[in-house]
C-alpha cells in the first residue's frame, strides 16, 4: 500500500461520506499499481452528480465555487442550480487545503464519459479499490489524458503500459481512443502490446 500523506489525508476527510466516492487524476495509475512513481500538485475525486446535493451539504464548512467552462474563472456555488451541466468541476477551499471534485454522470450500471455521452463503461469496472481508498479506473483516466496531453500524462500511461496486466481495461482504452481521436502514439503502443499478447 502506498503511505502518502495527501492518500491519509483524503481518507480521513471522505471517511464519513455516505454516497460513492473515487479517487481520480494521476493518482489513480499509482494505486493500480501499488506505488507512488511521481509527485501529485493536488487530489482529485469523483462522485456522481446525482450526489450533489449531499456533497454540498457535506462541504458546507468549505469555501465551494464551480470553474466555468472555457473561461478560466470560477464562481462561488450557493445552490445546485450554479452547477447545472456543462459545469461539471468544483474547486474547494478550507485554509490551507485544497480539494477539485468532478461530477461524473451515470445511467443504471453504466457510467457516462463527459467529453462524448455515448462512451461509457459499467460501474463494476470503472469502480476499483478498497471501500477506504477506492478509485477511477485507470483507463478511465488515460482516455482524459489521451485526448489533451501533457508531460506527466506521458509518464502516466507509460507507468499504465509496463505495469498493469488488466487486458479488459486496455482494450477497453484502445476501442475509445481509435473512437475519440485520442494520442495517436499511444494508440500504436497499445494495439501493438495487445497483438503482442495475443500472439504469445
Amino acid at each position: 500500500m502506498i503511505h502518502e500523506k495527501e492518500l491519509g489525508g483524503i481518507e480521513s476527510l471522505m471517511a464519513s461520506f455516505q454516497k460513492p466516492w473515487f479517487i481520480a487524476g494521476g493518482w489513480t495509475i499509482d494505486l493500480a499499481v501499488g506505488e507512488a512513481t511521481r509527485s501529485h500538485k493536488d487530489m482529485d475525486i469523483c462522485i456522481f452528480r446525482e450526489d450533489l446535493a449531499y456533497a454540498l451539504s457535506f462541504f458546507n464548512d468549505w469555501d465551494i465555487n464551480v470553474a466555468i467552462p472555457g473561461e478560466h474563472r470560477l464562481e462561488p456555488v450557493r445552490h445546485l442550480g450554479d452547477v447545472e451541466p456543462p459545469r461539471y468541476c468544483l474547486h474547494l477551499f478550507k485554509g490551507a487545503a485544497f480539494l477539485e471534485i468532478l461530477l461524473t454522470e451515470r445511467s443504471d450500471e453504466q457510467v457516462i464519459f463527459r467529453k462524448d455521452r455515448t462512451v461509457t463503461m459499467p460501474i463494476g469496472d470503472f469502480a476499483m479499490g478498497s471501500l477506504t481508498r477506492p478509485f477511477v479506473n485507470p483507463a478511465w483516466q488515460l482516455l482524459f489524458k489521451s485526448l489533451s496531453t501533457r508531460p506527466e500524462d506521458e509518464h502516466d500511461f507509460n507507468v499504465y503500459m509496463e505495469r498493469s496486466r488488466d487486458r479488459k481495461s486496455k482494450k477497453w482504452l484502445l476501442e475509445q481512443m481509435i473512437r475519440l481521436g485520442g494520442n495517436r502514439t499511444w494508440v500504436d503502443v497499445l494495439r501493438d502490446d495487445l497483438e503482442r499478447e495475443n500472439r504469445a
